[in-house]
């Protein structure tokens, strides 16, 4: 194996370079008084943590929880009885109903933004087709059917590939024993088909609470989520603004990244082999 180590160098070289050092940057930013564009004297303080009572940020944070709780809770109500009934198909008619899953995830997603965007555009193609006009642009009813749409594949893969995997022979053994299909299902299925709902919740709710292009086009900026309020923090200093609004937003990063790392900590105590996330 000592041999083989040095396959692995351009992949630590790739982390380095993409990873590690890009976060390096954010820590040091979000804990001192160093501007990235201008330069300047070099000062330790956790000042930047004011951001987090700021109004807007507040409002932010509050909007990306409640938005990102709602499209996991819609994406769970609507992709475990997919995934549960995918599980039961014959394994080559599921493989290929899972595929028509995967096709949407190879086009880009801000043509697929842009295509919801069209949808709730009042006198759009979609009222031409089904004579209904639809006006939901710059709601937050809008952001939600987006995230849906966009994150739901993320919640049905990693449920499907549990329930595939179930052991039949518990189900049968679980209805011998007398249990009717309500019993089994609570019992059984769904306890033993923890870890990939689990693994589905996380990769569901990351991606929407840090999302920023689709309410930005989705909800027209009216609705400001914590990935927004990291993307105006950025661009304001690349602009030229003045001030320190890009170790503001290195902090909320830095946040979220903590979030991530907690949350993946998580998932993988309940799934030590990591059969169920992708």
């Amino acid at each position: 194996m000592r041999r083989l180590r040095r396959y692995a160098i351009p992949f630590v070289a790739w982390m380095a370079v993409f990873i590690v050092v890009p976060t390096l940057i954010l820590l040091f930013l979000s804990f001192s008084d160093y501007s990235l564009y201008d330069g300047g004297p070099f000062a330790f303080t956790f000042a930047r943590f004011e951001i987090f009572a700021a109004p807007l940020v507040l409002t932010a944070i509050g909007n990306s929880v409640a938005l990102a709780g709602a499209t996991t809770a819609a994406c769970f109500l609507i992709g475990y009885p997919v995934a549960l009934y995918l599980s039961h198909l014959p394994e080559k008619t599921g493989k290929i109903l899972m595929s028509l899953l995967i096709v949407p995830l190879w086009s880009n997603m801000l043509l697929r933004i842009v295509a919801w965007e069209k949808v709730f555009t009042p006198d759009s193609f979609f009222t031409d087709l089904t004579g209904l006009s639809i006006d939901l642009l710059g709601s937050k009813t809008a952001i939600l059917v987006g995230m849906v749409a966009m994150y739901l594949p993320f919640m049905v893969f990693p449920i499907y590939s549990v329930l595939e995997k179930l052991d039949r022979g518990l189900v049968e053994a679980a209805r011998d024993l007398g249990a009717d299909d309500a019993q089994v299902f609570l019992r059984v299925i769904f306890p033993l088909s923890a870890g990939g709902v689990l693994s589905g919740v996380i990769m569901t709710l990351l991606p929407a609470l840090t999302s920023f292009v689709l309410p930005a086009r989705l909800g027209l900026g009216r609705v400001p989520l914590i990935g927004n309020v990291i993307e105006s923090k950025l661009m304001k200093e690349v602009l030229g603004s003045s001030g320190r609004s890009i170790n503001e937003g290195a902090l909320v990063s830095l946040s979220l990244m903590v979030l991530s790392i907690v949350l993946y900590i998580l998932a993988t105590r309940f799934d030590r082999e990591g059969e169920t996330l992708l």
